[in-house]
């Protein structure tokens, strides 16, 4: 029995052209670089909530600590070394201010310590690096004749672009306070804090954006008013208690 030769051959095999690899290659590419754009994102986004976060973080920790001082500010008129002064400084957007007052609110270092429990403590800014302060805080427990000097400064904060105190007395809001002038504390202080931060990518070729954040605290101080008023109220409740 003779077999039947198949006369028709199969069509040889062809393989890609250049500008099918071409285009293969250039939606590969498309398809890379949308899926690495949105890995990016993600992470930016990440990083900077991050940021964010601690930032929130050092800002709360820098006001509390501001507050807690300022709640025990304390005066007494007939002392010339017991007083409350707050300046401002710097100019434009970003001020400088600084606050020079008494506070109740200092921990002896141990039981034999030479020390009251009444400190000058002072908040102020000093340069860093680049265009960014640091925000001081210091605190002399040893009362004297110079006030404004001596103690130790210790930084609490970094990144800082401004500082603003208000103060509350009965005339309204001031930006500035001396209770040698006034014979009195504020009632409430305003404390405004600015914070810089650098970011990538942003700005002019090879420059990085700045963000700035405002986070804003008032705290009462309980001693607030007029020591003087105070007194005269406390001797004449005394006669009439008698």
């Amino acid at each position: 029995m003779s077999r039947r030769r198949d006369n028709h051959a199969a069509p040889p095999r062809r393989g890609f052209t250049i500008a099918e690899v071409l285009v293969a290659i250039l939606i590969t590419g498309i398809i890379a670089g949308v899926i690495y754009g949105s890995y990016m994102g993600g992470l930016r986004i990440i990083y900077d909530s991050q940021q964010d976060m601690e930032r929130t973080h050092m800002a709360s920790l820098i006001l509390d600590r501001i507050a807690s001082d300022l709640a025990c500010a304390f005066l007494r008129a007939d002392k010339e070394y017991l007083f409350f002064v707050g300046t401002g400084g710097g100019e434009g957007e970003y001020p400088s201010d600084s606050v020079t007052f008494i506070s109740s609110h200092h921990e002896r270092q141990g039981r034999d310590a030479r020390e009251s429990t009444l400190s000058m403590v002072s908040y102020f800014l000093a340069p860093g690096d680049k265009d960014e302060l640091f925000i001081l805080r210091r605190e002399d427990p040893r009362l004297d004749d110079d006030p404004f000097s001596g103690g130790e400064a210790r930084v609490i904060g970094e990144g800082v672009a401004g500082l603003k105190f208000e103060y509350n007395g009965e005339e309204g809001w001031t930006s500035s306070w001396d209770s040698r002038e006034s014979s009195s504390l504020p009632i409430a202080v305003r404390v405004k804090l600015i914070l810089r931060t650098e970011e990538e990518a942003g700005g002019e070729e090879g420059a990085e954006a700045v963000r700035y954040t405002t986070f804003v605290t008032e705290t009462a101080v309980p001693a607030g008013g007029n020591w003087e008023e105070k007194e005269e109220e406390e001797t004449e409740g005394g006669k009439q208690k008698q």
